[in-house]
């Protein structure tokens, strides 16, 4: 049927607020009730355009709404509270559309995420040792903005009894939200002493913001203070040398048996391609340290990564597949027995990459004519490259719209080209018939009657379809029927037929170009019902005519 409100807005979209402002890490609701002005009910779906989709939740994305009636449903918005959702306001769009008619309705609204601040301060080493010979330390104090906003900050380091003097390298920096930025930090004690023990000294390290004063971070520290020479350690020290010494020159050289303390990686299983880090401990004199490498249990062992200089170190690697064996081979002098130690690393495939996929390409003009411009609009998934054909035309694919001016009738042919070469392209293709400029764009694809056999004062159902048309009118031969139909509705009318009656559809494009489609309803008498039985033999019945539907 044809809607009776054609100029009015179909679905209507109300929010309970405009302007949301949210705390990350908390929960916003927003009520949005919709209204349903069609003459028929439909199911109407809520959709959120402009803002991440992590942000929000709609409980009941969809819901059936009676002609007339107005239903409320919420949408729930939550922003984690870390660095990456930065504070600001994020316009976004809520669209309503009803799945039956394809009408839509929307409302716009705005995001506002709250700033908040958090720093985190570090400092390696967490303890140094102040001599008389060398009395300056280096520390790295490490700064991260863990909060949503740009900080300035300022960078001071003190202790209780202001024993030390502090430099940092730049005591001013701002920090964009989830940096990290290293400072350099020169300690040393004010004074050095010559004799004297050792005394430890306490000191923070703080990194405060220039606008807030109340966000800062800090970070503790120390650093040891020793004397040159302590008396009792200068006498003891002397003796232990004096023996030392006597000791060195008596002792005869001894040779320390190897030992491996330790062969591990960090990582037992990893995915294909992946690096795992082999880390080992050697003890004893002079050791020959070799690391081999074996794929599955039956494979051969080769050297690699091979011979190592250092009897403490780590090493990167990279297993193969199904499953590496690794084999620390430890040898020393005077015919030592060599030591060895295995260990595994499984590999398993790498993941499957997503397939590729075109969910859309559509015209918005499937007829025109010649110099007209169509804008090809398209979705695709997974593709590293989009070709358009003809001319193999490459297009971005977060573009998804392109227009053509197509000559003559052409068959577009879009081509995704996935990630992986193991996978194979995926396409999609469309007509676009260009017709001579005094031809209607108007397509009255069918026009014809849904019933077989009509009786007189029947009710018959008129089945059309258009596309491309600007103004849709029907009427007869007879003017019992003279009427503007919506282009954009569904194809039925619905007419009461008492006589032989031509219907003429008449489609105009934007151009005033008229194409016209004709359907003929030849009704008959209802029939007669036949006579209870013993009453008589009934007449002779008459089959109806058919219906004719024109072209």
């Amino acid at each position: 049927m044809v809607s009776k409100h054609p100029d009015i807005q179909k679905i209507v979209v109300s929010l309970s607020t405009t302007d949301i402002s949210l705390e990350p890490g908390q929960v916003a609701q927003l009520v949005v009730t919709m209204s349903n002005l069609q003459d028929g009910p439909d199911r109407l779906a809520i959709e959120v355009e402009g803002v991440d989709v992590e942000w929000y939740m709609i409980p009941v994305p969809a819901v059936n709404v009676a002609a007339g009636a107005s239903v409320s449903e919420r949408v729930l918005f939550k922003v984690a509270r870390n660095s990456a959702n930065l504070a600001g306001a994020y316009p976004f769009l809520l669209r309503v559309q009803a799945m039956e008619t394809g009408e839509i309705g929307v409302a716009q609204a705005t995001l506002t995420v709250k700033p908040f601040g958090s720093l985190q301060v570090e400092i390696n080493p967490k303890r140094a040792l102040a001599t008389f010979v060398h009395p300056l330390n280096d520390f790295d104090v490490t700064v991260a903005n863990m909060g949503n906003e740009d900080v300035n900050l300022q960078l001071f380091a003190t202790d209780p009894d202001d024993d030390c003097a502090y430099e940092f390298d730049f005591d001013h920096l701002t920090l964009r939200p989830g940096q990290t930025e290293m400072v350099p930090l020169a300690v040393r004690p004010k004074v050095s002493a010559v004799l004297g023990g050792s005394q430890l000294y306490q000191f923070s390290a703080t990194a405060r913001s220039v606008d807030d004063s109340y966000l800062a971070g800090n970070v503790h520290g120390q650093i040891e203070k020793r004397a040159l020479i302590s008396p009792l350690v200068g006498i003891f020290g002397l003796l232990i040398l004096l023996g030392a010494g006597l000791w060195m020159h008596f002792r005869p050289p001894a040779i320390r048996p190897i030992h491996i303390n330790s062969f591990t990686s960090n990582l037992n299983r990893v995915v294909y391609g992946s690096s795992v880090l082999l880390s080992w401990d050697v003890s004893g004199t002079n050791p020959q340290i070799i690391l081999q490498r074996r794929v599955g249990e039956d494979g051969q062992d080769v050297n690699d990564p091979g011979e190592q200089s250092k009897p403490v170190g780590v090493v990167a690697v990279k297993p193969d597949s199904p499953k590496t064996y690794f084999t620390l081979i430890v040898r020393g002098p005077n015919g030592q027995p060599e030591q060895k130690k295995d260990l595994a690393v499984a590999v398993d495939p790498p993941p499957t990459p997503p397939m590729p996929r075109i969910s859309r390409f559509e015209a918005d003009y499937q007829r025109i004519h010649p110099g007209d411009f169509v804008n090809l609009s398209f979705v695709a998934e997974n593709c590293k490259d989009l070709i358009l054909d003809p001319d193999a035309v490459h297009l971005n694919p977060n573009d998804m719209n392109h227009k053509v001016q197509p000559v003559e009738t052409t068959v577009y042919a879009l081509r995704g080209i996935p990630d992986s070469g193991q996978q194979k392209q995926v396409s999609k293709t469309i007509t676009i018939t260009v017709i001579p400029r005094d031809q209607c764009l108007a397509d009255i694809s069918s026009f014809a009657v849904k019933e077989k056999v009509i009786y007189v004062g029947s009710v018959v159902h008129l089945l059309y379809n258009v596309k491309n048309a600007h103004g849709l009118h029907i009427s007869t031969d007879n003017n019992s029927l003279d009427r503007e139909l919506d282009p954009r509705a569904k194809g039925v009318i619905d007419v009461q037929v008492d006589a032989t009656t031509t219907f003429i559809l008449k489609a105009t494009d934007s151009a005033g170009l008229v194409s016209t489609r004709q359907a003929t309803v030849v009704p008959t008498p209802k029939p007669v019902a036949d006579p209870a039985p013993g009453t008589g033999t009934p007449p002779a019945g008459q089959a109806p005519p058919p219906v004719t539907n024109g072209q």
